[in-house]
Parts: structure tokens; sequence; C-alpha cells
């Protein structure tokens, strides 16, 4: 058959027009029910996205769904009518194809097509967009790798777009690359290229925002020539599971070392120690391990204590500790430790020890193991016995000023109270029923009886150490605060036979932490609106904070200690009277010393050179406290800018020579601010009382009556709303002066009032 279609195929064998011979296929009824592709050239073969040797002769419905068929309905009109047609396919890939169709022979139709929207997408490039990872095809030459092409998964890799990438990549793919990991990849990229093989490699992949990401590099050749290979590669996410690895890599070599540890302690630790494993019953443990250690402290060959344990693993312990002990031993396997447990067991010699029992539970799938360590405490409870009351007693009365020594017994409910005052005398006191005392005693104030009350309650019932702070009154010179320390002393069984108790004055301590942390909130807040500040340590030599909105202040002023700061900032004055000053006042030393001297607050206006250039006058400020937590001396500094209140100071002192007085009003207030050579004028003087005794001090006369009208502070500002200045004649002066009132500043409201010489 191929020899009779040889006359309507040849003229489209070598032809760029995609032709396609297919024969229809019809049941009895006349019905299409499906067609044979007996012939295609390569271009019709393209935009079909398959070769023509894999559909030659081949069947539609054996190579696509049969519901395909019905977008060829056309062809079946051709082929037994001997019309043409023309119509739209669209491929499985969703390429549209324009198909034109004629009659070559009955039962054949002969296709014409032509692509709609340009040349068909490569299914490799569409199956790449749907990929999990990057694809990227990389081109190894002499000159290096370079990325001729990729998708958008690699931009999403490397926080790039895709510009950006093409920019990078294009030249040199290496820049994607960790400096460290280049190497090894470009040695497996030229290995793969020699032996013509596929590529599996992991390295960190740069990203844009400087952090790196592990990938997995699998590529394979798509093309090789001369001294140039082509690569398809897909670049996969693996940066969480690397790091999973590694994390599991060093927990294996913790667990090595542990391992390597525990048999060292097995081995060098001294003391008794024993290993025990346990079942998932109810089984008594059974013992692995007991060390040379043990046996020796016990009097046993090893041997026989493996003996006696095994037989009964409490035969040893006196019959008051067995129950405890086997109750912690219970307990361990829910808590995963044995707590810390003081038995009695009695050696081979018939002597009884006192040991010091602890314990690590390790779980298994059944049971688990029990490793446990045995410390002689004989000696020590023998002598924690005898000195333990004098002991904690001595701790409790270090200190003899404004104390309180208690000593009561719960038995009895009796106290013994002694007290010292400020000058160290003693006062001493026996109280029967303390407890009932305390609810209704004046030298506790109300608020904090019901405290000490369940302490004491609480300390009587079981052991206890504790600390609570209440205000009372033992000389009638009101409330002060009390720290009291409460320790419980109690015998071999656990209960509690005598509380002593230490209670000290710490109401210069709470304020001093109360003055510490509003000076803490003062510098926060002066900090907001200062040029600079700063908190050191002057004890540490160390600075806390540093607070500035001027970077050139912060990086170069005030250095790394608390020394350089104030050297720095010293060095920042350029006057050398100021400087030397500021460098002998504001020195570690010297602050310190003036603390120990009561000093706390100091200042200097000083000038001080800027970035740039710029040197303004600024006010030192420095302010001592003693730190109630860690006890060291702290500094904390400010740096104001004072450069226009300096100036203008600078200016009403010049004026002030002309003028037989220069005064300054705070419109707002009314208060007043006297310059020159004049005694300054009380703090909170106002301008209606000055202006009232100046003009009581003249001669009556309606001229004195009109100038006290007109010189009122309300008329002068009305008159500065209209005016640059308001000037008014002095009645009756020979010279014939005047009083001129002026705006000094008007945004902060000051006035200048001056008086002609």
């Amino acid at each position: 058959m191929a020899k009779h279609l040889d006359k309507f195929t040849k003229p489209f064998q070598d032809s760029r027009i995609p032709f396609l011979l297919t024969e229809v296929i019809t049941n009895g009824a006349g019905e299409m029910v499906d067609i044979v592709f007996r012939y295609l050239n390569s271009p019709a073969a393209a935009l079909l996205n398959s070769s023509a040797e894999s559909l030659r002769n081949q069947r539609f419905t054996r190579l696509f769904p049969a519901e395909r068929l019905v977008q060829f309905a056309p062809l079946h009109t051709v082929a037994f009518s001997g019309s043409a047609a023309s119509f739209l396919y669209a491929t499985p890939l969703g390429q549209e194809l324009t198909v034109t169709c004629y009659q070559p022979m009955y039962g054949m139709a002969a296709c014409i097509l032509e692509s709609r929207r340009g040349a068909p997408r490569d299914p490799g490039e569409m199956l790449a967009e749907t990929l999990p990872g990057a694809v990227a095809v990389l081109e190894l030459s002499r000159e290096g790798v370079r990325c001729l092409s990729f998708n958008q998964h690699l931009c999403d890799l490397s926080l790039r777009s895709r510009r950006e990438l093409l920019d990078l990549t294009a030249g040199d793919f290496s820049v994607l690359v960790e400096p460290g990991d280049w190497p090894g990849l470009l040695q497996e990229l030229l290995d793969a290229a020699r032996d013509g093989r596929g590529i599996d490699w992991e390295f960190r992949l740069c990203r844009k925002d400087g952090a790196a990401l592990w990938v997995n590099l699998r590529a394979s050749i798509v093309s090789s020539r001369t001294g140039v290979t082509s690569f398809y590669a897909m670049l996969l996410d693996i940066d969480q599971r690397r790091r999973v690895l590694e994390q599991l890599r060093s927990a294996d070599s913790r667990l090595e070392t542990a391992q390597a540890q525990i048999q060292h302690l097995f081995r060098c630790l001294p003391g008794g120690y024993a290993l025990f494993q346990t079942s998932g019953g109810e089984e008594p443990p059974e013992p692995l391990y007991l060390s040379q250690g043990l046996a020796d402290l016990l009097g046993y060959t090893e041997a026989d204590l493996r003996e006696q344990v095994s037989d009964d693993l409490f035969r040893q312990v006196m019959p008051e500790d067995r129950e405890r002990l086997a109750a912690a031993a219970a307990q361990a396997r829910s808590t995963g430790c044995l707590a810390p447990q003081l038995c009695r067991i009695q050696s081979r010699d018939g002597s009884l020890l006192w040991l010091g029992v602890e314990g690590v539970w390790l779980p298994r799938e059944t049971g688990g193991l029990l490793y446990v360590s045995f410390i002689d405490r004989t000696r020590e409870q023998k002598l924690e016995t005898r000195t333990r009351v004098q002991g904690q007693l001595r701790d409790l009365l270090l200190d003899h000023s404004r104390t309180i020594i208690l000593d009561y017994d719960p038995s009895s409910g009796a106290a013994h109270v002694e007290r010292y005052d400020a000058a160290g005398h003693r006062f001493s006191q026996d109280i029967p029923g303390y407890l009932e005392h305390i609810k209704a005693a004046g030298t506790i104030h109300p608020d904090d009886r019901h405290f000490l009350t369940a302490v004491l309650r609480r300390a009587s019932a079981r052991p206890i150490s504790e600390t609570l702070e209440y205000r009372g009154d033992y000389d009638g010179q009101g409330w002060r605060w009390y720290r009291a320390s409460w320790a419980s002393l109690f015998d071999e069984r656990g209960d509690v036979y005598r509380l002593v108790a230490k209670a000290e004055d710490i109401t210069q301590q709470r304020a001093a932490q109360e003055r510490f942390r509003e000076l803490i909130a003062r510098y926060r807040k002066g900090a907001k609106t200062a040029l600079a500040s700063a908190r050191l340590d002057l004890t540490a030599n160390r600075i806390l904070d540093i607070k500035s909105p001027d970077r050139h202040l912060t990086q170069v002023l005030f250095g790394n200690t608390a020394e350089a700061c104030l050297r720095h900032l010293g060095s920042g004055i350029p006057n050398g009277d100021q400087r030397d000053q500021f460098q002998w006042q504001f020195t570690p030393e010297a602050l310190a010393d003036a603390f120990r001297q009561g000093n706390a607050h100091f200042g200097l206006e000083h000038r001080l050179a800027l970035d740039g250039g710029a040197v303004l006058w600024v006010r030192s400020m420095l302010e001592l406290a003693e730190n109630p937590e860690t006890r060291h001396l702290e500094v904390f500094l400010r740096v104001a800018n004072v450069d226009g209140t300096h100036r203008q100071t600078q200016v009403l002192s010049l004026l002030a020579a002309d003028c037989e007085f220069v005064l300054t009003v705070d419109a707002a207030t009314g208060f007043c601010r006297l310059y020159g050579d004049r005694p300054p004028l009380p703090d909170r003087t106002t301008y209606r009382a000055l202006a009232a005794a100046y003009i009581q001090a003249q001669a009556p006369s309606h001229q004195r009556t009109a100038l006290r009208k007109a010189a009122r502070l309300d008329t002068v500002l009305a008159a500065l709303e209209n005016g640059s200045d308001y000037r008014l004649p002095l009645p009756g002066d020979p010279r014939g002066r005047a009083v001129r009132w002026r705006w000094l500043d008007r945004e902060d409201g000051v006035v200048l009032v001056t008086l002609e010489a």
C-alpha cells in the first residue's frame, strides 16, 4: 500500500510543511471508529509532540484517549465525500492546530497542519515547570560553567529575580555556589563529562540574603561536543534534611562520648555503685554490676555481695528505711531519677553506716536500667548532728544591729526572742503561746501578722528554709521593714523539734532600691531628650548602656569601658582648661572618692566638638548610686545641649553693660530673671510684683498711674503682637530714658525688658 501512496506523500517528504495522511476506519453502519496514521513527515510529528516512526501506521485510539477522536469528525466527511474541510485540533499538551484536509483517494484524508500559537512547547520544558525542584541547563567548557536556562524554582531557591539570576549565572555559575563547595562540584562535572555519566552531588547554594542553602544537584548529559558539554540539571532543597542529619550525627557523637564516659566512670569512680536491670513486671531489680568499691564499703567480697543482693535487695538496709527506699526506687521509674536518699545500712561486721543513695533510671523496651551510687555519709552525719544547731545560729547572729533573734519550740508553743537596737543594746523576752501573741502583737503591722503566723505553722509541720519581709515597730519610732530568715531543725525521723529565725532591719536597703529604680526611670526619660547618655559600672569598669541620636557620639566618643567612656568624652572638649577640669573631676577614682564622702551629683558646662567640626556648649551631669543587687558603684551620665541658652546668656550679659537693667520675663508664668552686675532676684519673682515695686518707688502723679496701666504684662504682650517692640518713656525722667519691651524668644514666650542707661 505504501507504493500506492508515494504519489501523494513524496512531495512532502523533505518539505517543511507539516503533512499527515490518514485512513478513516468505519464500522458496518458507516460510523468512524478510528483513524490510522499512514504517513507523516517530521514537522507534523513535531507538532504532535512525537516522532514520525512512533506514529506511522499506528491507530489513533491506541496512542491517545478514544474520546479525543471526536475532534477528527470532519475527516470522516472528507474521506468519503471528496470535499475539503478545515477545523481546529488541540494536542494533549495544549497546543492548538489548524487542520486543513482533502481527499487524495476514497477512504483517506490528507491533512496540512498549522500551529495557531507558534511552535509547540518542548514536553521537557513543560514538565520542568511542574517539578518540585529547580531545573537548569548547564554548559561546561574551558571557560568554566555557565547557566543557559532555568525555571522559576531556581529563582525561589536563590531569592533572586529572573533578571538578577540571568545576569549572575550567564557568565559563571560558580557565583551561586559557596566558595568552599565549588572545587568539588567542578571536579564532579568534569569527571561526569569525561565518563559520560550522570551527577548526584550536594553543595551549598548562595542566596541573596547571604544565607547558604543545601541543595542536591542531579544532572544528566543532554549534548556533548568538542570541549563543550551540556547538562540537564535538577536542584532539590535538602537543607532541612541535611540539618536533621547533622543533628543525628551530633547526637550519635554525644552518645558515643556518653558511653565512653560511663565506661570510664565504672572504672574510676570512687565509692560504691551498682547497675540493676528490671523487667516490666513487679519483680525486684536484678544486679548486673556491683563495684569493688561498694563491696569494700560493706566489708564483703564482690561474689558474696552479689549473692546477698540477689537473694534480698534490701537485706542490708535497716527496716525503718526499707519502705522509703523501695518507694523512691519505684518512683524513679516515672521521674527518671532516684531522688537523693539517706539510709542506714548494716555492714558485715555489724557496724551501722549512713549511705547517701542517688540513681538514674534508663527506660528500655521491656523494663529498664537503674544506675545507683553509694557515698559514705557516716562521719558527716555524726558531725552534722552535733553542729547543726550551733552552725545555723551562728549564721543567723552575724549582725546584731537592729536584729531580732527567735528560738521557737513547736511542741510547747513558747518562744525566746532577743532584740538588738541600732546601738547594739540587747533586749530579751520569753513569750509563751507565741502564735497567739503574734495575732495581737502591736509591734507587727496588722497586714503582715497572718504571714508570720502562716510561716510558723508551715515550718512547724515540715522542714523548711524560708525568707519573708514584713513591717514592724519595736522601738515606737514608726514602721520599719524587716527581712526574716527561717530554718527548721529536725531529728532523724524528720520531725521538726525547733525553729530558729533572724529578722534584720532592711528599711534603708529598700529605700536604696526604690531610689535606684527611680534613678533608672529618670535616666531613661532624660535619655530621650539628651544629646548623649550613658550608664556606667565603675566597679566592674564596663558600660551598661549608651544612648545617643548621634552615631558619632555613640561609636567614637564612648569607648569600650567605663574609664574609656569618660576619657573619650573629655578628649572631645576643645578648650584646654575645660578639658583638664573635666578629666580631673570625672575620673573613676575621683568619682569613687567623692561618693565615699557623700557627694553624688556633679555638673559641668563646657564646649564639645561633634562630628563634622561643629562645637556646642553642653552640660555634662553625673549622678552616682550604688546598685542594691550587685553592690557596684554606677554612674548615670547625661550630656545636654545648652548651646542656645549659653549664647543667650552671653548676649544678655553684654547687653547689660549698656543698660541700667536687663530683665527676661516668661510670658506664660510671669517669672523674671535679672542679668548684669545687679544682685539676682529671689526665685519665682513675678513681673507683676517687680513692676509694682518699681512704680511704687516713683512720685505719685498722673504719669505714674498711666505708667502702671501701660506697663502691665497683658498690655505689653498685646502691643508686641502688632509690632516688633514696645517702648515707654519714663515720666519726669530728666534724661528722657525709656523702658523697652521686645521678644527674646517668641517660640518659647520669653520677653526682654531693658532700661536705657
